[in-house]
């Protein structure tokens, strides 16, 4: 039990990161999908606070970096997928092999859980030090899976659906994973991005803690998570852009960094 006594403060963050995404699997499977959402949400704001307090006190380990990816797979893979599914199939149409919008629920969840983890595998084992990111990250993936299921998913299980919209919302789905395991370039946010992006979150947490408090507020639930799914759509569509055309992205420097990269693994 002595290694237990080398664990960092960033590895106690990443493990809260992991107990969040667990406990917001019990709320999916009690039907409190809001609660889940915002526990998802707070994940994503502790996944951020683990690299800074790596960061500040310089203590990363291997250990750290495979308890990173553990906790984010259940986090933005696992918890993600069970909401999508649990949307999206109705036991009352039967089976999978015999409904087609129940078929559909059931792709699109395990393509979620099984290309983000090909994802967080490849993230762990080759693209850790760098700059970027390959392929859109899981947090901001989970995120732009849960809202369009918060709005467009089953009414019994989400307060502020506008509609229920199996094929869409699964193809959109579908779309997230492959981005996923794809090698479009994305920025790491860090700095005044990472803290504004921090802000926004906690502020859509606010607004759904007041609703699961049941407080008789008359406030913009809709039209809030709508703002959030299009500040992420702006990250997933002009991430890439911004990562292509920044300074420094020229193939020689790309080429170089790689050869960095090589240097301190061996």
């Amino acid at each position: 039990m002595r290694w237990l006594s080398k664990i960092t403060s960033a590895d106690l963050l990443t493990l809260i990161n992991g107990l969040l995404g667990t406990f917001a699997i019990t709320y999916i499977l009690d039907g409190k999908h809001v609660f889940a959402a915002m526990l998802i949400f707070m994940a994503v704001i502790v996944d951020g606070m683990d690299g800074m307090a790596a960061r500040k006190f310089r203590k990363k380990h291997d250990f750290g970096r495979f308890l990173d990816s553990i906790s984010d797979a259940v986090s933005f893979c696992l918890a993600p997928g069970i909401l999508i599914y649990s949307n999206f199939y109705d036991r009352t149409l039967g089976s999978a092999w015999a409904s087609v919008p129940n078929a559909a629920g059931v792709i699109g969840s395990v393509m979620f859980v099984g290309f983000g983890l090909l994802r967080l595998a490849r993230f762990a084992g080759k693209d850790y030090m760098s700059p970027g990111f390959r392929g859109l990250p899981t947090p901001a993936a989970a995120m732009l899976a849960i809202i369009p299921c918060l709005l467009w998913g089953h009414p019994e299980f989400n307060p502020f659906s506008i509609s229920y919209r199996v094929y869409p919302v699964v193809a959109w789905v579908i779309g997230l994973s492959l981005v996923m395991v794809s090698d479009i370039p994305y920025p790491k946010i860090s700095g005044k991005s990472g803290l504004a992006v921090g802000t926004i979150l906690a502020v859509s947490i606010l607004i759904m803690g007041l609703y699961i408090l049941e407080m008789d507020l008359d406030l913009p639930y809709v039209e809030s998570f709508i703002i959030l799914f299009a500040l992420l759509l702006c990250y997933m569509l002009g991430g890439p852009v911004y990562e292509v055309t920044r300074p420094g992205y020229s193939k020689p420097e790309k080429r170089r960094r790689k050869r960095l990269v090589r240097k301190k693994r061996s």
